[in-house]
């Protein structure tokens, strides 16, 4: 397997994110307020529905509030007492003045920065339902705090990749704190400075004190039993209590939530919250579910609190792809940092850049193998045909995710998932194109029922004189050619080549760990047919698979070679 190995980030970083203000509010909270501000009579009372949930407002206000009122920080104990100090004239210049991040923006940081924002509600709410029960603080300062938690992540997501690393790893199964000091370094010095920064309140600035939180070995018991059962772990216990811990629970578990609600980590999560809170297992499930409904319902989006995977009829779980940065080094063959997801089935949602134009239409969950393409008249044949490609798809996709060393070389793994492309996805034609030694010119290697893509087998294609295919190659990313948008992608390609490209045809590049090494084409009825949009996300899904795949056969390769090259090396010396 291989491991990823992340420089942490550098100083200069470190001071460009500690001096970052400018976070966006949610476009439906400015049109909201905007809203009931025309009324002269509208009161705070009848606006903090609304401002609670939006997270990056609230700080907002925090930050308005303290500026002006310094000495009132510890006084403040949620939006409502901000609002009161600041009047209704700055939270108008607010509303009006800030920037905001739409659901349907393209750009790939703003959406990670949307769902954050979410996700941080999810916390929050499961934050508020626990505290009122423990008693230990008020559950509107319990919610406003979580959330505010979650702030010193937001900067991130916005200026730097880093934190798209960060998703990679807890989506991986890798716990909050663990993945923070992979990505980000151990020292905690800087998120204390940057909570400092940001004026969080107390309960959110102990969640980045080591001592406020459990050690390993107590979280080790806690993962076991409720410490309330052992006369010995009164200290727990007491830790069990404080509101630092809640928040904790709350943001872990939503986390979970937000990238496999039925994992064995969302579980552990489970067991966690159940026994620190010392409420039975069946409850917090119960607690859990409400959440996600309840800001599923608030927010209008299902996909950040995890309540549309909970729609698959089989667990299904999120996963974000590694964010190629310069410093981004492979080693091999180390185990990986974060732990490997548990055996799952295929992800139905993978952060793959998707440059298609028309790609404005809201993220969604989609099962990749429960829907084929009509390609036979009789009704009966079809129906046994789709059940016998779901089948191959799923088979083949688990072997793409637990056993990639089974193919046994790289010749295998691409003619079976040209294979599945056709017989699972259910296009018809399907090809790879790869680069050769110079990274200069594409050439088909691999096809499956190529008739439609005959032409290209013909020529190597020079990138230079090829914009998308060059553009394609610098990132993973994939897209949908069409007769409406394919002027428009092919500008600047030689009509010779342009025409050899079907009319209809789905593209995305394809890896081996770190830069892409070619291209994947497949297309419909000789190029001329229609594309679904479910045959669109799983030929994505499965070449962002392939792709994972093909990075652990060359890392098993690698380290056959090394033992091999070492046993050689032991003989002769001997």
């Amino acid at each position: 397997m291989t491991q990823t190995t992340f420089t942490h980030p550098s100083a200069s970083q470190w001071e460009e994110v500690l001096a970052f203000t400018d976070f966006p509010i949610l476009q439906e909270t400015r049109e909201q307020l905007r809203l009931h501000l025309k009324n002269p009579q509208v009161s705070f009372d009848e606006l903090i529905h609304i401002v609670d949930r939006d997270p990056a407002l609230c700080w907002h206000l925090l930050q308005a509030a303290t500026q002006q009122n310094p000495d009132c920080r510890e006084q403040l104990s949620g939006a409502l007492s901000c609002l009161s100090l600041l009047g209704m004239q700055e939270l108008v210049r607010l509303v009006k003045n800030l920037k905001v991040v739409a659901q349907d923006s393209e750009d790939e940081g703003d959406r990670l920065y949307r769902q954050a924002l979410i996700t941080a509600c999810l916390a929050g709410n499961l934050a508020a339902q626990w505290a009122k029960e423990k008693g230990t603080c008020a559950p509107g300062y319990a919610q406003w705090s979580t959330m505010l938690a979650h702030s010193v992540f937001w900067p991130w997501l916005l200026l730097h990749g880093n934190a798209r690393n960060w998703l990679h790893c807890v989506s991986t199964g890798c716990d909050l704190i663990p993945a923070t000091e992979v990505i980000f370094g151990p020292d905690s010095n800087n998120w204390q400075r940057l909570a400092k920064r940001y004026q969080l309140p107390r309960m959110a600035l102990d969640l980045f004190r080591q001592e406020a939180l459990p050690n390993a070995h107590d979280w080790q018991s806690l993962r076991r039993h409720d410490p309330r059962d052992d006369n010995k772990q009164r200290a727990l216990v007491h830790q069990c209590q404080t509101p630092a811990m809640t928040a904790m629970l709350a943001s872990s578990m939503a986390w979970h939530l937000h990238m496999a609600p039925q994992s064995r980590h969302a579980e552990r999560w489970l067991a966690l919250a159940s026994h620190g809170l010392g409420k039975p297992l069946i409850q917090v499930q119960q607690d859990t579910r409400r959440a996600q409904v309840d800001i599923s319902h608030q927010q209008n989006c299902g996909l950040a609190t995890g309540l549309s995977l909970l729609a698959s009829p089989q667990p299904t779980s999120r996963e974000y792809p590694i964010y190629a940065l310069p410093s981004l080094v492979v080693q091999t063959p180390k185990k990986s940092v974060a732990s490997v997801a548990v055996a799952t089935p295929m992800p139905t949602d993978v952060s793959t850049t998707n440059i298609e134009p028309e790609a404005k239409q809201p993220i969604r969950i989609k099962a990749t193998s429960t829907t084929t393409p009509e390609l036979t008249p009789s009704k009966s044949k079809q129906t046994e045909t789709s059940d016998h490609g779901q089948a191959y798809l799923a088979k083949l996709m688990r072997q793409l995710q637990q056993e990639p060393s089974s193919f046994g070389d790289w010749h295998s793994l691409m003619q079976g998932v040209l294979k599945g492309i056709c017989r699972g996805v259910g296009l018809e034609h399907a090809s790879v194109m790869l680069l050769d030694r110079d990274r200069q010119r594409l050439r088909m290697v691999y096809s499956e029922n190529f008739e439609a893509l005959g032409a290209l087998a013909q020529v190597r294609i020079p990138l230079d004189s090829a914009p998308l295919f060059r553009q394609l190659l610098k990132k993973n990313a994939c897209l949908r050619l069409t007769e409406s948008n394919r002027e428009q992608y092919l500008r600047g390609m030689p009509t010779a080549i342009a025409e050899l490209i079907p009319l209809q045809v789905s593209i995305m590049s394809i890896s081996a760990g770190n830069a892409p090494i070619g291209i994947v084409l497949a297309c419909n009825r000789q190029g001329k047919g229609m594309i679904k949009a479910e045959q669109y996300e799983a030929f994505r899904l499965l070449c962002t698979m392939t792709s994972r795949s093909l990075a652990a056969l060359r890392a098993n390769q690698t380290k056959q070679v090394k033992v091999e090259v070492t046993q050689i090396v032991r003989s002769s010396g001997t």
